[in-house]
């Protein structure tokens, strides 16, 4: 074919499904090398459900709809996740430089912390007491020390 050039780099092809890592190339520690970090967070629902998770290793909120997508820290699926517009792979937690901090990792519904929007992939500091909103889904963020 002349006049035309294709690229036969699969990697130029985004989807939805096919996103780069997420994860960003920082120092990311567990709580257990930080004792002024909280070992556990609790999420608790506007219902009242609370929902936990170790600050050892990053926490993944989303929902596992199927055996084929990623495992997630916080299954959102079995409270409406969906519904909600809580996406797989909706947000992160993760221990940063003695701070427990939360990053959007894209999703279509977006998060909230107290209220304002996050702006995809950039992390911002989480604390006791905020509310965090993924879709439409709120949640209390508590520390357990």
């Amino acid at each position: 074919m002349t006049g035309k050039h294709f690229i036969e780099d699969s990697e130029m092809v985004v989807t939805q499904f096919h996103r780069p890592d997420f994860r960003q190339k920082q120092r990311i520690t567990n709580s257990l090398d930080r004792p002024d970090v909280p070992s556990i967070l609790e999420f608790e629902l506007d219902d009242g459900m609370t929902l936990s998770a170790g600050t050892d290793r990053e926490i993944l909120i989303g929902r596992r709809a199927r055996p084929e997508d990623p495992e997630v820290s916080l299954d959102l699926e079995h409270v409406n996740g969906r519904d909600h517009g809580v996406s797989r792979c909706h947000a992160m937690v993760a221990v940063i430089s003695d701070k427990i901090t939360i990053q959007d990792l894209n999703s279509l519904n977006h998060t909230l912390l107290n209220g304002q929007r996050l702006i995809p992939m950039k992390r911002y500091t989480l604390r006791d007491g905020d509310i965090l909103t993924v879709g439409k889904l709120n949640m209390c963020i508590h520390y357990v020390l």
